[in-house]
């Protein structure tokens, strides 16, 4: 099997995994696929601490985080204590999970995971709480909010580009149309789907003017 990296998010108040996966490449679009799951599964944080590299630095995460009122949070550089929760879960998955362990499959790998997860580590007092991670965490669901129903579409790629005269939009090596109104101005597009197989695709987006 390839090379894989694990890729998790935890509660800082109970120390609960609310989720985590191993992927095959450890960049922005994996952390938010991760994330996506995250929240459509345990709920909106207020907060979302993470490291201080260039993929988390990224505008799309940034609109996410903006547009779900989730405040973002970024490590200090060099400063690895504030990293000390989750250093400490990847040692535990290193020594209870994935010593003497061997997968053949990524989907393999990733079940057994979360069913470790699930059934081992959120069941077990932790040493610092004094309670299961589970226990600790549910005790606290007023914190949380729901994740909309709609969570996806707050995912979707970002792109800033100007609507040229003739009211098109190169992207991605496609053609699109743009409104009439934004000729010539500088636009955010959050949504993109081709609703016709010509050469000149009609927009359907969510436009955000940039003055």
């Amino acid at each position: 099997m390839r090379k894989t990296y694990l890729i998790a998010i935890i509660d800082d108040h109970s120390r609960l995994i609310v989720f985590a996966r191993f992927y095959l490449s450890e960049t922005l679009k994996s952390y938010l696929d991760a994330f996506e799951n995250a929240l459509a599964r345990r709920g909106l944080p207020r907060k979302l601490y993470v490291d201080n590299g260039a993929a988390f630095r990224s505008r799309h995460l940034e609109y996410i985080t903006a547009s779900l009122s989730i405040a973002l949070i970024h490590a200090r550089p060099y400063k690895p204590q504030g990293k000390g929760k989750i250093g400490r879960w990847f040692k535990t998955v290193r020594t209870r999970f994935l010593f003497n362990y061997s997968a053949f499959s990524l989907d393999k790998l990733n079940a057994d995971l979360n069913q470790w997860i699930n059934e081992d580590y959120h069941q077990k007092k932790h040493t610092s709480t004094g309670q299961t991670p589970f226990d600790r965490f549910t005790s606290q669901m007023h914190c949380l909010r729901s994740a909309p129903v709609n969570l996806k579409d707050y995912f979707r790629q970002i792109a800033r580009c100007t609507i040229g005269k003739n009211r098109t939009i190169t992207l991605n090596g496609r053609l699109y149309e743009g409104p009439v109104a934004l000729i010539g101005k500088r636009v955010l597009i959050t949504a993109l789907e081709r609703l016709s197989p010509s050469t000149a695709a009609r927009l359907w987006a969510r436009i955000l003017y940039i003055p």
